[in-house]
């Protein structure tokens, strides 16, 4: 016999602390119905084929998003591959997918959560459309105050410690390790240059920051990360750049990929007169950067 399931559905991007409330509530009535958890999301945002310039950067790539949602304790989780077609379905098709492909019995919705084409208005109506096919609708808890929108609004105003709170992890960016143009290891500062493969996920603003750095090889390093076009160095219109400088670290990581955690903001980039004063503001920040990676509290 085929294993019922409740469900839940989300973009759950960034999976927060509100998303996995949810979800842990999910799993509970999961368990106390004999039902199996199941955790659906989408391939892409669903902006993506109404209005595509008002897609937002997205906080993890779908692939960190599932290993998120794994992590939570859900027993399945399955992505959508959204295009417009499945962009079209009304509340009612999209729950008769669910109780029929999926073998969802219950739904759990998020307290401002909606789907559907039609767009529902209320919870109730998304309770009666339910009735007819099959499957039970609740609620699910509030969260207020956490929510993808503002965790994003937080990193693009440098407000990484809220933004960590809000995730309930630091927020990284994973990259591969590229050639630059080795300018930094002749002031003392050698630094890996990341590429990010996804060009969808939100890079945090121009600036220096304090982060945690995770090797392939499990290892991890404190680290002082420049976001920018190097002002001082580089011709006006240089490319945006993502330098980081390892603490205490000597080896080749060429070509590896790295994830890099963002722990705190240090301070703007800036234009300094000459090489020297930039050195001096490097130690600065070094200085600082080391301080807070010192504070396990930080991490």
């Amino acid at each position: 016999m085929q294993q019922r399931r409740i469900a839940t559905v989300g973009m759950f991007d960034g999976v927060h602390s509100g998303h996995r409330l949810l979800i842990e509530r999910m799993i509970e009535e999961g368990h106390r119905r004999e039902l199996s958890s199941l955790a659906l999301t989408f391939s892409i945002h669903p902006l993506s084929c109404i209005c595509p310039e008002r897609v937002p950067p997205m906080l993890l790539s779908v692939d960190n998003k599932r290993k998120k949602l794994i992590a939570t304790g859900v027993d399945e989780v399955e992505v959508f591959i959204f295009d417009c077609a499945f962009q079209s379905k009304t509340a009612r098709e999209f729950m008769e997918l669910l109780h029929n492909r999926y073998h969802v019995d219950v739904i759990m919705m998020g307290f401002n959560n909606r789907f559907g084409s039609d767009r529902l208005s209320s919870f109730d109506e998304y309770r009666e459309v339910g009735k007819t096919v099959g499957v039970e609708v609740l609620q699910g808890p509030e969260y207020p105050g956490v929510s993808s929108t503002i965790i994003r609004n937080l990193i693009e105003n440098h407000d990484l410690k809220q933004a960590n709170a809000a995730l309930g992890y630091r927020y990284f960016i994973e990259g591969d390790v590229v050639a630059g143009k080795k300018l930094g290891r002749t002031i003392g500062y050698p630094t890996a240059n990341i590429s990010i493969p996804d060009s969808s996920i939100l890079v945090p603003p121009e600036g220096v920051y304090v982060a945690n750095v995770l090797l392939p090889d499990g290892q991890q390093y404190g680290a002082m990360v420049n976001i920018g076009r190097r002002p001082t160095v580089d011709v006006k219109g240089a490319p945006r750049s993502i330098e980081v400088h390892l603490f205490d670290f000597a080896g080749d990581i060429y070509g590896q990929r790295l994830v890099v955690e963002f722990i705190n903001y240090i301070r703007g980039e800036h234009r300094f007169d000459s090489i020297e004063a930039l050195v001096e503001q490097l130690h600065k920040d070094e200085q600082m950067a080391r301080a807070i990676v010192g504070n396990r509290q930080e991490l």
